[in-house]
Order: structure tokens, then sequence, then C-alpha cells
């Protein structure tokens, strides 16, 4: 029977024993910065989920992920988090990254839903002439049918 193998408990043990590990930094920097990047890509993973990973990593060490991650994955999380906000179609990558940290600050809240406008009445169409059922309306033009006398 297989044990499991428990990753928290052997990046508690590297983070403890740095020296020990010390050639493998690099390694275990870029996994951890995957790990992470690919979790809060997530689509679970909403503003209150990624509050909590800032409180948990530290407000640098989530800032230095957040400037790491590809301008194609920031757009696609800022929309998703709030894509309802007026100033994300037309955005650059750096407003997208500070947009993202107020979010998760808690500077500002995700924009809702804006609401649909009224519609719009439809014209009325205009009617043939009264008794003449040879008649009939064609965008807008009254025009006789063919074939059919006076």
């Amino acid at each position: 029977m297989a044990l499991e193998f428990d990753g928290f408990e052997a990046w508690r043990s590297i983070a403890d024993n740095p020296e020990t590990f010390a050639s493998m930094r690099a390694e275990a920097a870029k996994s951890a910065r995957s790990a992470l990047t690919k979790y809060i890509k997530a689509k679970a993973v909403g503003v209150p989920a990624l509050r909590g990973v800032r409180k948990a990593l530290g407000k640098k060490l989530f800032a230095l992920l957040i400037d790491g991650m590809k301008d194609a994955e920031l757009k696609t999380l800022v929309t998703r988090l709030d894509k309802y906000h007026p100033d994300l179609k037309g955005s650059d990558p750096q407003w997208r990254r500070q947009h993202l940290l107020q979010l998760v600050r808690g500077d500002v809240e995700p924009s809702a839903k804006p609401a649909k406008p009224a519609g719009k009445a439809k014209a009325a169409k205009p009617k043939a002439e009264a008794g003449k059922s040879d008649w009939f309306v064609s965008a807008g033009v009254v025009r006789k049918r063919e074939g059919k006398p006076d």
C-alpha cells in the first residue's frame, strides 16, 4: 500500500533547512511560482480567496507573483474577477496589474453588472389603405400586387 506524499510537509522541511537544499533554490522558486499561479488562475478562486492568498504569502511575495504573471494570464484573471469594469476593454497590462492588486487589497470592489437600457419601442408598421385587399406594406412602402386589377 502506497503512502501519500505530503507536498506541504516536504516544502516546510525544505524551507526549514535551506542550507541542505541550497542547490535547488532556483527550482524551488520556479515550482512554487508555477503552483501558485496555477492556483490563482483556477475558476473557483475569486477575490475573497485571493485576499487569503495575499495574507498567507505576504504583500511583497504576492506582488512579486502578480508581477511575474504573463500579460495574457493577467488579462484572463482580471476579466474573470471584474468583467463589468468599464475601463477593462481598453486597458493595458500595467492597469490590469494595478487593478488586480486594488481588488485583492480591498481598495476597490468588482463592478456590478450594468443595467440593460430599456428596450426601444418598435416603430408601428404602416397599414395598407382600408378596403383595398390587393395592397400590402413592405419596408414602409405601399405597393400594388402584380396581376391584380384596380
